[in-house]
């Protein structure tokens, strides 16, 4: 998860940097990043309490998600 919230801040600072190209690579490797985030949480039982917790961690990363229309 720490990964992905890390991938989701690298793509925020590229997309405004204006290096379009790394930045669109980087939203590919947040999109998978995300993903997984998201398998692992129906693979690994976690308690309801705790995946809350972790959707709302991850919320900045789906609102990034939805901001550029990747999910």
């Amino acid at each position: 998860m720490e990964s992905c919230l890390a991938l989701a801040r690298a793509t925020q600072t590229l997309v405004a940097g204006g290096d379009r190209l790394a930045a669109a690579r980087a939203a590919v490797d947040l999109v998978k990043a995300y993903d997984r985030v998201l398998e692992n949480i129906g693979i690994v039982p976690l308690p309801l309490a705790e995946q809350e917790r972790v959707r709302e961690q991850l919320a900045p990363v789906a609102e990034l998600l939805r901001k550029y229309r990747l999910r």
